[in-house]
C-alpha cells in the first residue's frame, strides 16, 4: 500500500508541531497505526479517562492528522478514528515567495520535488545520511526526501512546481533558474560529460554540457562523513528565458522565449531538470542542495515582473 506523507506548509508548521507536542497525542497516532478505533477502545489503550481521550483526539483533528466517523454501535452510536496521514515531512525552511512590486524569488530544497522518473544507479543523501538504499528507485517516495542535500541518478528528471501567487495585474517578463549540478560516475571522474537539460512547463529551453563529475577536493559544504572518493560539488548554473531567447550564464542555448511558454497558471511555475535517455552523452546528474557542494543554494526561481498589458 503507498504511504500516505503529509509535507507540512510553511504557515501550518506551528499548528502540526503544537498538535505533535503531546506525548498522549503520539501516544493516539502511534495506536492508530494498524487500524480504526473508537474513543472508548482508544482511551482503554491509553490508559487515560474518556473525556481526556476525546480532547486529544480533537487537537489531532483541527491540525488534519486524524479523522472521525461516527459509527452504530451496541449502545447507540461511537466515533470512530483513524489516521489520514502514515508520515509528516516538515521542511526546515519556506518555499514562499519572495515578491516585490517587479521580482519574484522562490528557494526551493532540492528534495521538494513534486514528480520523478529516474534510472539507476542512483541515490539521495541528507547531510546527516543515506534516505533510502542506494540504486533503488523507489527511494525517490521516501518522505525524507525532503531533507535530502544531494541527489543522483543515471537519466530521468525530477520536477519542481514553484509557487509564484501573481496578481492579476501581473505577468513574468523572464524567469530564471539556478542550482549546483554535475555529471554522475560511481565514485568520481572528473571528465565523463552528461547532457543536463531544464525544461518549463514542458517546453526544452536549453542543455548545459557538464564536463565531468567533480571529485577529489571536498566541496566546501560537503559534510565530514561523505567519503572523499564520492561526488564533491558541481558547477553553479543558470538558465535565463527572456522575450529573446534562453540564455545559459548568459550565453544563448536556445531560441525558447517566454512566448513560447504557457504561463497562464498564475500560482506556480513547473520546471524539470534531468537528462534525456538519447542523450548524446548520457553521463547522469548530480544535484545539490545548500549543504553540500561548494555554494550554499538549493533550487532558486527568480522572475522578473511587470504590469499586465
Amino acid at each position: 500500500m503507498q504511504r500516505r506523507v503529509l509535507t507540512v506548509d510553511h504557515d501550518r508548521v506551528e499548528v502540526i508541531a503544537k498538535a505533535l507536542s503531546s506525548g498522549v497525542r503520539r501516544g493516539i497516532l502511534n495506536a492508530l497505526r494498524d487500524g480504526d478505533l473508537s474513543i472508548q477502545e482508544l482511551a482503554g489503550r491509553m490508559g487515560i479517562p474518556q473525556s481526556s481521550c476525546t480532547v486529544n483526539v480533537q487537537a489531532l483533528e483541527r491540525a488534519g492528522l486524524i479523522e472521525t466517523r461516527s459509527e452504530a454501535g451496541r449502545k447507540g452510536a461511537r466515533k470512530v478514528c483513524s489516521v489520514t496521514y502514515d508520515d509528516a515531512v516538515i521542511p526546515l525552511h519556506s518555499s514562499t515567495p519572495a515578491v516585490s512590486a517587479d521580482r519574484l524569488e522562490v528557494e526551493m530544497p532540492i528534495g521538494l520535488y513534486t514528480d520523478c522518473q529516474v534510472t539507476a544507479p542512483c541515490g539521495l543523501v541528507s547531510d546527516s545520511g543515506i534516505i533510502g538504499s542506494f540504486d533503488r528507485t523507489e527511494s525517490f517516495l521516501d518522505p525524507h526526501r525532503a531533507s535530502a542535500q544531494l541527489i543522483w541518478f543515471t537519466s530521468g528528471w525530477l520536477e519542481y512546481s514553484f509557487p509564484i501567487q501573481l496578481a492579476e495585474s501581473q505577468r513574468i517578463s523572464s524567469l530564471a533558474f539556478s542550482c549546483e549540478i554535475c555529471s554522475e560516475f560511481p565514485g568520481f571522474r572528473n571528465d565523463w560529460p552528461s547532457e543536463i537539460t531544464l525544461w518549463v512547463e514542458n517546453v526544452d529551453v536549453g542543455t548545459w554540457h557538464s564536463p565531468g563529475d567533480m571529485g577529489g577536493v571536498r566541496g566546501q559544504n560537503t559534510p565530514s562523513w561523505w567519503n572523499l572518493e564520492n561526488t564533491q560539488y558541481g558547477y553553479l548554473k543558470e538558465w535565463r528565458i527572456t522575450s529573446q531567447g534562453t540564455f545559459l550564464d548568459g550565453t544563448q542555448v536556445s531560441s525558447v522565449s517566454m512566448a513560447d511558454l504557457d504561463l497562464s497558471d498564475k500560482t506556480k511555475v513547473r520546471m524539470c531538470i534531468g537528462v534525456k535517455e538519447d542523450a548524446e552523452n548520457r553521463g547522469g546528474m548530480n544535484l545539490f542542495g545548500s549543504k553540500f557542494g561548494n555554494h550554499t543554494r538549493d533550487v532558486l526561481l527568480r522572475a522578473e515582473l511587470e504590469e499586465a498589458e
